[in-house]
């Protein structure tokens, strides 16, 4: 073997070489995580500094590996060929053809590829110098193929601007999770803030049944005793109905008011007097928009109305504050697990108040249809169609439902299998 056919081989595995590190670099760069490098650059790492400013050039750096990618492709075909054909002069471009195909699939193609796809931080570090050389070099050329494309863009005109969807948000988020990149508590937390602008006042309001209130007649005394057999720091107060919400009592303003009173003071303020401002909002108001209103108006508490002014019920800023964080339990409160695990992922126990789309997301249950109701309670009345009693139950797709407690006609805690498909034949 003469000195040139060594030349040649030497110059065919340096343009291997060069293809494995364009191919490499383009699926580096489309693969990327640009928030790490921006992790990595504020950090003081110069290199992820270099390489998030290569990736906002990304048209012409496309260009610039697609350049590369093809000239070093096309020559270490040229330079096979003639290997090749000098030795054999029938067979040698067939046998160059072969050789170049499976040696460029191996080592230019699929392993630098599969690399730059398993590490394309580091990978597009490590490209970042070479191709920003070659960028200059090929300048000429990046600036032609910068007009064709402008120019297919006006032919084949198409809207560019592309913004992610929630969906694809949460896909990422469970992505994160499933790698490991956060923790459950933190895939909770950025779920519920991306879906919390999609949440409806309904979901979360205390029902008129279960909310707490004075008449602005009751003497001082029903109050007092009311404040002292509850854990609740403010009272709603109404005129003769409870539909008449006229404002909200806080405990602290009350207990100054007796004292008042005790010392005989000259000028003690009337119950009314002492009244905060209500705010009265419609159940379908987003809870991001009652979160902000409230903040405004630096209210806790607000009246949830219906269609005809009634009362629904009360919202409070923590259970808005719940549905970003979970329960929020103080000293006071008596623990109650909304759900209680018979067996994983097969059967539970369930109370009334628990949310509907919990329970179906707890089933990993895909269901489009509208429901009357946001909880469990009113979910089973719905099904059974008439006022629940103790051991009614229905199948609800591969669901068996179970009515375990009642309270006040209202469903206090349901019992929930999973069926399986001989089970529900």
């Amino acid at each position: 073997m003469d000195s040139s056919q060594l030349t040649s081989i030497l110059l065919f595995f340096i343009c291997l070489l060069f293809s494995a590190y364009f191919s490499s670099s383009e699926t580096a760069f489309t693969s990327l995580s640009v928030v790490r490098l921006k992790n990595q650059a504020e950090a003081g790492n110069k290199r992820a500094e270099q390489t998030i400013k290569l990736q906002e050039r990304f048209e012409p750096l496309l260009s610039t590996v697609l350049i590369g990618n093809n000239l070093v492709n096309i020559a270490s075909s040229a330079i096979a060929t003639v290997f090749f054909v000098n030795i054999f002069p029938v067979y040698g471009a067939t046998i160059a053809t072969i050789i170049t195909t499976i040696l460029m699939l191996l080592f230019s193609e699929i392993a630098p590829k599969l690399l730059a796809k398993l590490a394309p931080e580091q990978v597009a570090k490590f490209s970042t110098p070479i191709l920003r050389l070659a960028m200059f070099l090929f300048s000429p050329l990046v600036w032609l193929l910068s007009k064709w494309q402008q120019l297919v863009k006006k032919l084949t005109p198409v809207n560019t601007v592309q913004s992610i969807s929630e969906a694809e948000l949460l896909s990422l988020v469970d992505e994160a999770k499933t790698e490991g990149s956060i923790e459950n508590d933190e895939h909770s937390l950025v779920k519920a803030a991306i879906e919390f602008d999609d949440v409806d006042v309904s979901s979360i309001l205390t029902p008129r049944v279960d909310v707490l209130g004075v008449d602005i007649e009751e003497p001082d005394e029903k109050i007092e005793q009311i404040f002292e057999h509850n854990v609740y720091s403010r009272l709603v107060v109404y005129e003769e109905t409870i539909d008449n919400v006229i404002g909200v009592l806080h405990e602290k303003d009350f207990h100054r008011h007796l004292r008042a009173k005790e010392r005989s003071e000259s000028k003690v303020p009337t119950i009314a007097g002492l009244l905060s401002e209500v705010l009265f909002v419609p159940p379908t108001m987003k809870l991001s928009v009652l979160l902000k209103k409230m903040q405004r108006d630096k209210i806790h508490m607000a009246t949830v109305v219906d269609e005809y002014g009634g009362t629904l019920g009360l919202a409070t800023m923590e259970d808005a504050l719940e549905e970003l964080v979970g329960e929020i339990w103080d000293e006071t409160d008596i623990v109650q697990n909304e759900v209680e695990t018979v067996e994983k992922g097969e059967a539970y126990k369930i109370r009334g108040t628990y949310s509907l789309d919990k329970l179906f997301n707890l089933f990993n249950i895909h269901n489009n249809e509208e429901w009357l109701s946001n909880t469990v309670s009113g979910f089973v009345i719905e099904q059974l169609e008439k006022v629940p009693e103790v051991d009614d139950s229905f199948v609800f797709g591969d669901l068996y439902v179970k009515v375990l407690n009642i309270q006040k006609r209202r469903v206090n805690e349901i019992y929930v299998e999973k069926l399986h498909s001989e089970e529900n034949s």
